[in-house]
């Protein structure tokens, strides 16, 4: 199947489950069409490749302005599966590999703009996705080397070399530096004695904490005056992932892997 059947098959599906509302004021609305094609792009630009295979993120958490969401969600979970079979089969297709059946999450957020959309992509071998029908027989025999590949995954690039992560700062008084993360936790904040020292005067002198959990990076709010926001929501403490943005102050920081 090619990827022109493939998309022409999630549009008549979404058809039909939308029945003409999208239709109506086609310009004003974002199209099913459109979704799916976004969360493509994301999975090609977000793979990974290991020594022996090419990983693609397995979750996708879809930011939509209220509008473009309800119209989306009134649909439920039915939608939710097109979405991730249709996905999957782009992958399969070009021989990527998930952690599991794509995950995929609908939030609205009004800071996103009508018809435009935010797309964050994890990888979690924790997910367990159900799409409901036969074709999950067919899915579960296709990764019967899986434990072995992603513990390749989590810890080597293509080169066969321990990945080393980055925080890079994008905005704020330090825009453009970065930090390797080398070392299991990390403070910062304004104060001298921080690992990771900012200039940002909106940042308290210990702001936050980053520390490696196992395969995972966490990072904790150390009672700031201003607070640590994650992709734009207020946090105390979570893990975060490739990609995300952690904002205090002006700062906004994103990490990343060299």
């Amino acid at each position: 199947m090619n990827k022109m059947s493939l998309l022409a098959r999630f549009e008549e599906v979404a058809e039909s489950l939308f029945t003409g509302l999208f239709k109506k004021n086609s310009k004003a609305r974002l199209q099913p069409v459109e979704l799916a094609k976004e969360l493509v792009r994301v999975m090609l630009k977000n793979k990974q490749i290991s020594i022996s295979q090419v990983y693609v993120p397995n979750v996708y958490r879809v930011y939509l302005h209220s509008r473009d969401w309800g119209s989306f969600a009134s649909f439920g979970d039915a939608f939710l599966v097109e979405l991730s079979k249709y996905l999957y089969a782009e992958g399969t297709k070009n021989g990527f590999t998930f952690l599991s059946k794509p995950s995929i999450e609908l939030h609205s957020d009004d800071t996103v703009k009508p018809r435009e959309m935010f797309i964050e992509v994890d990888f979690d071998d924790s997910i367990e996705v159900t799409w409901g029908d036969e074709e999950e027989e067919e899915y579960n025999g296709q990764n019967d080397n899986f434990e072995e590949e992603l513990t390749e995954f989590l810890n080597l690039d293509s080169s066969g070399r321990r990945i080393n992560y980055i925080l890079e700062v994008i905005l704020g008084p330090d825009a453009g530096k970065t930090f390797p993360l080398e070392e299991d936790s990390y403070h910062i904040g304004r104060h001298s004695q921080c690992e990771i020292v900012v200039r940002d005067p909106e940042v308290s002198r210990r702001h936050l904490r980053v520390r490696r959990e196992g395969k995972d990076w966490i990072i904790d709010d150390l009672g700031s005056t201003n607070g640590t926001f994650l992709n734009g929501q207020p946090i105390t403490r979570e893990r975060i992932s490739l990609g995300d943005r952690i904002k205090m102050g002006q700062t906004v920081l994103i990490l990343r892997h060299e």
